[in-house]
């Protein structure tokens, strides 16, 4: 049997962003790749709705420069916002972000998640990457040397290293039997992109409402991407409602901030989940992204987490033709880099929905009083602005 194997470096499973850059970053270091989705090859056109938008910070955007995929990315309607506005509807916490105030080029930016898969794929063809969508697998095998994947098709991949990006629920995960910590929080995540009577002035804006959280996320078209976070049974309310109706809600859950909501594009939804894998690698196979940990969209850093482990990854692997891509030690390296900070992060997300989620006097008189004094002082919020973007300022130009 083993000489129908056919043999790669990496074989990264999933092939949303994570998983593409991922895959291209290891090709980028001389290892043989292929890159494996269910799901069709993405495509990118300008006359498509927009879907899913993700909020890129500095650190995200230097790795996808690192990559040669940054210009592409951003010339496809890719948008620096340089203004954040962040309100509680229950207590006068108020925080105002200002780009130039802080010396920082941008605050971020927003991309929309098919345009940025689709220049990664793009970009690791070109690469000398392999690309196979449309197929899944159905069994592995565990060999001293390599893992092999059965494609459903027939086909057998043997990998040295095997990547796990293939989401949440990973199914590859489970079957290392790796185990995961969850965290239901028995709230739903709703998006949708809008126009709005007013413009969104490069402003990303988010109102907190007890555990409702809604954010306006500015698009380069002059719309805004919403992600609109609600207890499960008002998650569905909301998204039974026509389209009059549900710009009706919004608009008075945004507190009119940007007026009226003029039009709605189809909406989505997911459960909302915080979890954390118990291990970030087993034997041959290691775990990025949704795949590794999931945290509560409430400061939009889940995209960002996940390219920072893809960060983490190229940095330990060991590169050039011959080298193991899963040298223990490097993989032991990896998952110590990521796995504090992600559970820091999730930590953190979830002390801020109790922070604004409690409706308790003396939480909101203290919610009110330290945010204004974190909005008084610009050393503070340029620390919190930069712990946000990666931990360094963005490029200029």
């Amino acid at each position: 049997m083993s000489g129908s194997v056919e043999r790669f470096d990496a074989v990264v499973v999933g092939g949303g962003a994570v998983g593409a850059a991922t895959a291209l970053g290891l090709a980028r270091a001389g290892h043989r790749v292929l890159l494996l989705d269910r799901r069709p090859k993405p495509v990118f056109s300008e006359e498509a709705p927009v879907t899913r938008v993700a909020t890129l910070n500095a650190a995200s955007m230097q790795l996808l420069t690192d990559l040669g995929v940054a210009d592409r990315v951003l010339a496809r309607c890719g948008y620096p916002f340089h203004r954040m506005e962040v309100w509680d509807a229950n207590s006068s916490a108020e925080l105002h972000f200002d780009a130039d105030d802080l010396g920082l080029a941008a605050l971020g930016w927003t991309v929309e998640h098919l345009a940025l898969e689709a220049s990664l794929w793009e970009e690791l063809e070109a690469a000398g990457g392999a690309v196979l969508p449309e197929t899944g697998w159905r069994a592995l095998d565990w060999w001293p040397d390599r893992i092999d994947l059965h494609l459903e098709g027939g086909r057998v991949l043997g990998a040295r290293l095997l990547i796990a990006a293939d989401g949440a629920e990973s199914a590859l995960r489970a079957r290392a039997g790796i185990a995961v910590r969850r965290n239901p929080y028995h709230m739903t995540g709703v998006v949708t992109t809008v126009a709005t009577r007013f413009p969104h002035q490069d402003t990303a804006w988010q109102r907190f409402n007890g555990e409702e959280i809604l954010a306006f996320l500015p698009l380069a078209d002059g719309r805004c991407s919403i992600v609109w976070s609600l207890a499960e049974f008002e998650a569905e309310r909301v998204l039974s409602l026509d389209d009059a109706a549900f710009a009706e809600s919004l608009r008075d859950a945004f507190g009119g901030r940007l007026g009226d909501i003029l039009t709605v594009s189809p909406r989505a939804d997911w459960p909302l989940v915080g979890r954390q894998a118990r291990d970030y690698f087993s034997g041959r196979l290691a775990l990025v992204g949704d795949a590794a940990h999931t945290i509560h969209p409430l400061a939009g850093q889940g995209l960002n987490l996940g390219l920072a482990d893809v960060r983490a990854l190229l940095d330990a692997v060991p590169s050039g033709t011959g080298a193991d891509p899963a040298d223990a030690t490097a993989l032991r390296a990896y998952t110590r880099s990521r796995r504090l900070d992600n559970e820091l992060m999730l930590r953190s997300m979830e002390g801020l929905r109790w922070l604004f989620g409690s409706s308790q006097p003396p939480v909101a008189w203290a919610r009110g009083f330290g945010v204004g004094q974190v909005d008084r002082h610009r050393a503070l919020k340029r620390f919190f602005a930069l712990r946000a973007m990666g931990g360094s300022p963005a490029p200029v130009g």
